[in-house]
């Protein structure tokens, strides 16, 4: 990518990219039962799906604490929430069918939706992506996620994402992120991306045993040039659109295996376009330490509660997980509705 071009072409807007799935919805499910039934493969677990009715929490969150963002983008499969207000001069609802090829739909798969992201008319050069688990916690800037116009990243690396199994939740995303590396290094050198912008790789914004590994990786005639592995932050993302495309130019048949109808393990994720982001060194080097993630299970909900309140904390992920039970379902989601509320009692613009 030829960075100065690249440049000269992008706007200096900031647009949010939310995903969001109304499992109540009659049609979905009716759809869900009748894909369910013949898929041969892929998770079908009802922790994919389930609603925490926390969402317009998010909308009150960005209202609240990011009030610069250009357009908040909100992609459904067709289904919107009953209370969003649709004439919200930021907001534009999107519908997979507006930017996905219909061969890959109906889709039950995130990593289908999350793919074609580019695709989505009018998205701006920069964007956001959230979940509709990962809110923003306390007041941020745009500089927040951009700065010199890259996306605020960290490149610490890791040799300890090895996959292990269990019978609930299985590899859970370890598989599909050692394929991300693996496509990867199809395309870069290790030792060429670190050679074109040394301070990136050897940078303090790694902290000590971050700048170990990458120094031990440099020097170590195993790793043979290639990228082993990456800190893993599933927190809201930011992006460069351009970065999507040149991985859908150059891996499209792979990008498409990976358009599964249900989640698969050996496939491709976003994570490849952070990787890819990574390697190409467009990004601006900074610390990953204001944002949380938690797994909504009995060991964590004291600290998930007490982080919502926390200022210091600018973003935050409650994830679900197939290890919280129906039963647990139901009582933590009442606990959380409860503190989120106590935080932003008040509608925000973009509900009726």
């Amino acid at each position: 990518m030829k960075r100065n071009l690249f440049f000269q072409t992008m706007n200096d807007k900031i647009d949010f990219v939310v995903t969001w799935l109304d499992s109540s919805d009659p049609v979905w499910q009716e759809q869900y039962k009748q894909y369910k039934g013949v898929a041969e493969s892929g998770d079908q677990s009802s922790a994919r799906f389930r609603d925490w009715d926390l969402f317009r929490y998010w909308f009150r969150s960005v209202e609240t604490y990011a009030p610069w963002v250009n357009k908040v983008y909100l992609v459904t499969n067709g289904t919107f929430p009953t209370w969003i207000n649709p004439n919200h001069p930021k907001l534009v609802l999107v519908k997979h069918s507006d930017y996905i090829p219909d061969k890959f739909l109906p889709t039950f798969n995130s990593c289908t939706i999350e793919l074609h992201m580019n695709k989505i008319e009018g998205l701006s050069d920069r964007f956001v992506y959230f979940n509709d688990d990962c809110y923003i916690n306390a007041p941020i800037s745009p500089e927040y996620y951009f700065k010199d116009g890259l996306p605020c990243d960290s490149n610490i690396e890791t040799v300890f994402n090895v996959p292990t199994f269990n019978p609930i939740d299985r590899f859970t995303i370890y598989i599909s992120m050692m394929v991300d590396i693996g496509v990867l290094n199809a395309h870069f050198d290790r030792r060429k991306v670190w050679r074109q912008s040394p301070k990136r790789w050897l940078g303090t914004h790694l902290g000590k045993a971050g700048f170990l590994t990458s120094l031990y990786l440099m020097m170590s005639s195993k790793g043979k040039g290639r990228f082993v592995g990456f800190n893993w932050k599933h927190v809201e993302q930011p992006f460069l659109k351009a970065v999507f495309d040149e991985v859908w130019e150059k891996e499209a048949a792979m990008l498409e295996e990976s358009c599964t109808r249900f989640r698969e393990e050996v496939i491709l994720n976003p994570y490849i376009f952070r990787y890819w982001q990574l390697a190409s060194n467009l990004f601006y080097p900074v610390k990953l330490n204001k944002a949380r993630k938690y797994r909504i299970e009995k060991n964590h909900m004291p600290k998930i509660l007490s982080t919502i309140m926390n200022p210091q904390v600018k973003s935050l992920c409650v994830n679900d997980t197939p290890v919280c039970t129906e039963e647990e379902f139901s009582q933590y989601k009442e606990a959380i509705h409860k503190v989120f509320n106590e935080k932003f009692p008040q509608k925000s613009s973009y509900e009726k």
